[in-house]
Parts: C-alpha cells; structure tokens; sequence
C-alpha cells in the first residue's frame, strides 16, 4: 500500500486519527463502513470518468486495479482484496458485531458483483455476480442476512458459516432498479427505494421475502433508505424537498408515510440515518448555494425539527450512532472541487469540521459513538476518534 501520510490539524481541533489511500491517487471512496464498536473500518475504490455524455460502455471503460480494504481503529491495514474491473467497489457493508463485510459494484459493463468476507481473515467467501451494477449492500447485526439493491432486491442469508444463494425481489415497475437498501438489526425488515420512486417495506421469513408493502413518491428517485435498528422506522430521502418516515406499525400492502416534514430551503433530500429506536432522524439536502444537515424527532404522527446547520458544499452523506448523541455530515460537488465532513452533537452544536481537496461522499459513526469512517474522491480514507 502506499506510504502513510501525516494528518494536518485544522484549527477547530477535529482531526483525523488517522488517513490511508488503498490503491492509487486516482481512484474514488465511494463508500466506507464501520462496526458496532469502532474497532474495523471496511472501504472500497472506484472508478468512473463522469462527464457530460458518458456512459458505462465497453468503448469508454478501461480495467482497472480495484479493492475491498479493511483496517483497525489503530490505523492498521488488516487486509485486502483486490481485483480487475472497469470501475469497481461502489458500496461496503459491515455486520454490526463486526464479523462479517461485503462490497459491491461493477466488474464489467454487463456484470455488477456482491462480495463477502470473513473480516477476521479477510477471506472472500462468496462471490455472486449480476447483470447490472449493485448500488448498495446493508448486513443484519450477526450477519445472518445480507440485503443488495441492483435490478432486484436481493436478499443472502448464512447458515452457519456457508452462504447460500440468494431471494430475489423484482421492483414493483418494470424496468426499475433499486437504489438504496436497508435492514433492520434482526433481519426481520427490509426497506428499499427505487430509481422510479418507489419505496417498498418487505417482510423476511427466515431468508425468504414475505410480505411487502408499497408507497410511490410523487416526484423523482429515492435517494437513500435508512431502517431503524430495531425495525421500527424507515426514513426515505427523495429527489424532492420533504423527508419522510414510515412507521412498520402501519404496514400494509400499500403504504403511507407516518409524516413528512420539510428540509426547508432544499430542493431534495441526499441522505438519511435514524436512531436505533427511530426516534431521531438525521438528513441532509441540497440548497442553491450549498446544503443542510437536520436533526428530526419523531413525534409519531409527526416530525419535529431540533435544528439545522449550513453545509459549504452539496451534501452527499449523513450519520447518527445508535442514541442520537452525534450527527456527521460529509459534502462535495462536483468532482475537482474541495469538500468537507462535520460532526454535531445531539444539541446541533458543532464539534467541527474538517476541510479535504476533493469532494467527499461517505461518513459513518460507529453505533456505540466512538469512531468514525469516512472516505473522499481524493482516493483516502479518514478514521475520527470520538470524545
């Protein structure tokens, strides 16, 4: 791996413990994870030359060295996995208790990939491959089930330590594809959102789909999905200007949003994170200038604004550990351009805020509050230590 580099202090004192770049200074961190308890940090690379025009084909794709990483909270490089695609990890996953990891992406124009992982040897015991590129992978807390969202929603369950192949669920559009995943700490609840706008709360059986209900947002995609850790609540972030959450006391075969609240001065939602009991949910949205991140409480039938705070740049992330107790927000738009990741206690005052030369994608708390992974376009990795 290439040599390790200094940190830089930044004058409000929020400063990485550490930072690693996996493969190569050319590359993107699309997406990072973290365990329950802070001590492993899983991320991937990619790699796609966005511009006007561009397209993911064979013409304008080149291969290219890619990887699942994965570190301790030390800074330590426990191991890797890399390989050949044409543009690479574009999601990880880490089981709660820390055991299991999963990445997926691309391989190829026609080939999208999920991976797993044994995190205590860094073995990849299982490989599946499908037609399209898998946007995102969600573990339950034991990783006895994997969710991954692509052309179908795709659900592997573990028996023992064997993986078996997967339940598929086809959107409920045809010729839709699902863009975020979300599981709850049980396994017992899946959430999912859709390219077309559809957000689907579905029932697993013991590794089969049950039971699914269905709500379609009246404009644009379903940005992010994020389930409460103990099933109770599924926030959505759409391409509009209200956050809404969905409430699995309410389940039916057609849903309905327990309340919708609006990001004042946004014009859509990027991302979501709710507290493990749902009663708080963070998101953050795109303004004309740059963005904000807020801080809801669910109120049951409603949802209370606490607070907001300005972001410099467009907002692509955001995080809560498992009480509430701080908010992370990571930004950055377009590529080329520097971007930023902030931390907020519960009271939304600011902890601080920490300054990187590209734009930087994901930011993720560990559920007990202690550390925090977060990744850039700049092809590094960050590890914050919580106090």
């Amino acid at each position: 791996m290439p040599t390790k580099k200094k940190t830089t202090k930044t004058k409000n004192g929020f400063t990485p413990k550490w930072k690693r770049s996996p493969e190569s200074d050319d590359q993107y961190v699309n997406s990072v994870a973290i365990s329950g308890d802070g001590a492993t940090v899983v991320a991937g690379s990619y790699f796609f030359q966005y511009a006007a025009g561009a397209k993911h084909a064979p013409a304008e794709t080149k291969l290219l060295t890619v990887g699942t990483y994965a570190w301790s909270a030390g800074g330590k490089a426990l191991w890797k996995d890399a390989f050949q695609a044409t543009e690479g990890v574009y999601w990880v996953a880490i089981s709660r208790d820390g055991q299991w990891a999963a990445s997926c992406g691309r391989l190829g124009p026609a080939e999208g990939f999920v991976y797993i992982y044994k995190v205590s040897s860094g073995q990849r015991v299982f490989s599946y491959a499908t037609k399209v590129r898998v946007n995102m992978v969600a573990f339950s807390e034991d990783g006895s089930h994997l969710v991954a969202g692509a052309d179908n929603t795709y659900l592997f369950s573990r028996s023992g330590q064997t993986w078996g192949p997967p339940q598929t669920l086809a959107p409920t559009i045809a010729h839709d594809s699902v863009v975020a995943v979300s599981i709850s700490g049980d396994g017992r609840w899946i959430g999912n959102g859709t390219f077309d706008g559809s957000v689907n709360l579905i029932k697993n059986n013991n590794g089969n789909f049950g039971a699914a209900g269905s709500w379609q947002t009246p404009k644009g995609a379903i940005r992010w999905v994020a389930m409460s850790f103990d099933g109770s609540a599924l926030a959505v972030a759409a391409n509009d200007s209200h956050l809404r959450y969905f409430s699995t006391a309410n389940f039916g075969p057609s849903l309905s949003p327990a309340w919708s609240a609006p990001m004042t001065g946004c014009k859509d939602v990027r991302s979501v994170s709710v507290s493990d009991d749902g009663s708080m949910v963070s998101a953050v949205g795109n303004t004309s200038g740059g963005g904000k991140l807020f801080l809801f409480a669910s109120q049951g039938t409603s949802g209370k604004a606490l607070w907001s705070q300005a972001t410099l740049h467009s907002p692509n992330s955001t995080s809560l550990d498992s009480s509430a107790n701080f908010v992370t927000a990571a930004d950055g738009y377009p590529d080329g351009t520097p971007g930023d990741f902030y931390l907020f206690k519960a009271d939304g005052t600011k902890v601080g805020r920490y300054k990187t030369g590209n734009m930087s994608w994901p930011m993720q708390i560990s559920s007990n509050g202690s550390g925090i992974a977060a990744g850039s376009d700049n092809s590094y990795i960050y590890y914050f230590a919580v106090k």
